[in-house]
């Protein structure tokens, strides 16, 4: 029978569904459900996290605010919508979940933090292949596991306000190309997943879009991850940091793997591109970017 359908379950109902794994009642939905919303490889924090982000440079010289930083205040439900044929013992999975939180900016450099906020309202979202590989009466989560995944996708939840987009994400270790994504849509098998262990050094190359720049720069480019001190740094395009060629549109940033102690979701690596209107002043509600973000695995 071909299915497609939307869940969407509080947490308490998933403590039910941990309790009566082996239940003949639990459905296939109810397996991927638990399966999905346990994973790490699924769960989809926000972008929080402090920097670090001008690498030495004074904030002034690159049209920078003194200070920024994001705050989630509350996140929607987790929901999946099913699609495909569910008893083949495949199908593809988009999971959602909306993201509430607070955009604080001090744009005086006046050394007293003293922001504004602006309000976020995001939608998370991440496609997924789970197929059943194991015998369903006693294998975990009914033989059902994860195959492929998608980044996870930032956007806007109010689509006509959001004019900037990331495009394509190539992370390297050394000279190797562990992630060469290029379209929100684009799966990528679990056993491909990145790992990364402190002390290598690897780099990130990011394209973005924006459909209606005002200034200049238009936007700023930032990575999110296990890096040096603070998880969140500018990513450039002047010929410094790792960029190859400056003003190619390529952002990069070239950097030694750490483990940040700050950062709750160290291990994943995210493209974030923030219109520059939105750091322009710390009053109007103008809170536009667009973000990827995939994990990778310590080792």
């Amino acid at each position: 029978m071909k299915m497609k359908a939307l869940i969407a379950v509080s947490a308490g109902v998933l403590i039910l569904f941990a309790g009566c794994v082996h239940d003949p009642e639990v459905t296939d939905e109810d397996h991927i459900y638990q399966l999905l919303s346990t994973s790490s490889l699924v769960q989809m924090g926000g972008l929080e996290g402090s920097g670090g982000e001008m690498d030495g440079k004074d904030s002034t010289e690159v049209d920078l605010p003194e200070i920024w930083w994001r705050e989630v205040t509350t996140e929607g439900s987790f929901e999946i919508v099913i699609s495909g044929d569910v008893e083949a013992g495949v199908c593809t999975v988009t999971v959602d979940r909306n993201l509430y939180a607070n955009f604080y900016v001090d744009v005086v450099h006046d050394l007293v933090v003293n922001p504004g906020v602006k309000t976020i309202e995001c939608l998370r979202e991440r496609r997924i292949i789970v197929e059943r590989t194991g015998d369903s009466s006693s294998a975990p989560h009914g033989g059902w596991t994860i195959e492929s995944i998608t980044p996870a996708e930032f956007s806007l939840i109010d689509s006509s306000e959001q004019e900037v987009f990331i495009e394509s994400m190539k992370l390297y270790r050394g000279e190797e190309v562990l992630l060469d994504c290029t379209s929100p849509n684009q799966f990528i098998d679990i056993e491909n997943i990145p790992e990364l262990s402190e002390g290598e050094l690897v780099k990130l190359e990011v394209t973005v879009l924006h459909t209606n720049p005002l200034y200049e720069p238009p936007y700023f480019v930032y990575v999110h991850g296990p890096c040096p001190t603070w998880p969140r740094h500018l990513m450039y395009d002047d010929g410094n940091f790792g960029d190859v060629t400056a003003g190619d549109g390529i952002y990069t940033y070239e950097w030694y793997v750490e483990d940040s102690f700050i950062y709750y979701h160290k291990w994943r690596i995210a493209a974030d591109v923030i219109d520059s209107d939105t750091m322009e002043d710390q009053v109007e509600e103008d809170y536009d970017s667009g973000a990827w973000c995939f994990p990778v695995i310590e080792v």
